[in-house]
This record gives structure tokens, C-alpha cells and sequence, in this order.
């Protein structure tokens, strides 16, 4: 396998696992029917995210996040357009997403549960590989943004799915 290959794979390892928890969260949390007015408030929140993550991809792209992570993975850095169509391709995803949760599809709310544990874990790696560095790290400024509006599109996901009903007690036990 080559260099490049070999990168394209693994560099992006850690993503896997998100990926794995995005997919259990979306089978194992039932969906609730949000009303319109629900739907809209967590998608406005989700584009508000993906415009975040847009910036933070910015940021990485022109200080060589790309360049600088795969080789402290003992991998060849990421060629300028692998970054760019990866990071289109997502918020591609991430925006038929938005249209998804519009109108109520469950499995639109996979990519959405992917892009809040993603920026979740956006918010605490970049700062800790700036530690390592000891000094800044590409991505860094925008972490704690994309980080907080992870947290926040995390927790209004796991308010809107769930139970959906609660089993009643009975109360008719005969004596």
C-alpha cells in the first residue's frame, strides 16, 4: 500500500469510532416526533455548527493541520486537495442532513449525531496536541467554538430522542 493510501486510511482512524457511536445513538435512541418549530430550532443550531466547522476547516487548511497531524501518527502528511474534498464532502452530508431533520427523517440524524461528537472532540484534541506542541497547533482558535457548539447540538439531540413513552404503573394488582 502506499504512502499516500496508507494516510488517506488512517489518518482519519479516530473518526471510525465516531462514526460507530454516531450509528448505535441513531439506532438506540428512539426518535421522537419533533414539531416543526422544534425541527427548525435544532437545524438553525446544526447550520450555525457547520458554518463554525467551516471556519475551523479554514483555519486548519491555512496552517497545515493536514500537514503537521499524519506524521505525529507516523503516516505522510494529507495532500491540500485530500483536506478539501474530505471536508466538503462532510459538509455536504451535513447540510442534506439539515433537510433531513426538516422533515423528521431518522437516519438524517446520524450525520447530525457524528457532527456533534466530531466538534465535541474537535474542542478537547486540538488544544491537547497544542500542550504536546507546546505551543499553538493549527485548528486551535477555533476549537473551543466548534467544541461548545458540539456540546450544545449534543445535548439538544439527546433531549429530542429517547423515550418515547413511559410505561404506566399499575395500579390494578389484585390482593
Amino acid at each position: 500500500m502506499s504512502e499516500n493510501a496508507k494516510s488517506i486510511l488512517l489518518a482519519p482512524a479516530g473518526l471510525y469510532l465516531l462514526l460507530v457511536v454516531a450509528l448505535v445513538l441513531t439506532l438506540v435512541r428512539p426518535h421522537r416526533l419533533l414539531d416543526a418549530g422544534e425541527r427548525a430550532r435544532l437545524v438553525r443550531l446544526f447550520l450555525i455548527g457547520i458554518a463554525c466547522q467551516c471556519a475551523h476547516a479554514t483555519e486548519e487548511f491555512l496552517t497545515g493541520f493536514h500537514s503537521l497531524l499524519p506524521p505525529l501518527l507516523g503516516l505522510a502528511p494529507l495532500s491540500n486537495e485530500f483536506f478539501i474534498t474530505s471536508n466538503l464532502f462532510l459538509i455536504g452530508i451535513w447540510l442534506l442532513s439539515a433537510l433531513g431533520v426538516l422533515r423528521n427523517v431518522r437516519a438524517a440524524y446520524f450525520p447530525l449525531w457524528f457532527f456533534a461528537l466530531g466538534m465535541c472532540l474537535n474542542g478537547v484534541v486540538h488544544p491537547v496536541l497544542a500542550v504536546l506542541a507546546a505551543g499553538y497547533f493549527p485548528g486551535l482558535v477555533t476549537a473551543p467554538v466548534v467544541g461548545v457548539i458540539g456540546f450544545v447540538v449534543a445535548r439538544r439531540l439527546f433531549q429530542s430522542t429517547g423515550k418515547l413513552l413511559s410505561r404506566p404503573v399499575r395500579s390494578d394488582r389484585r390482593q
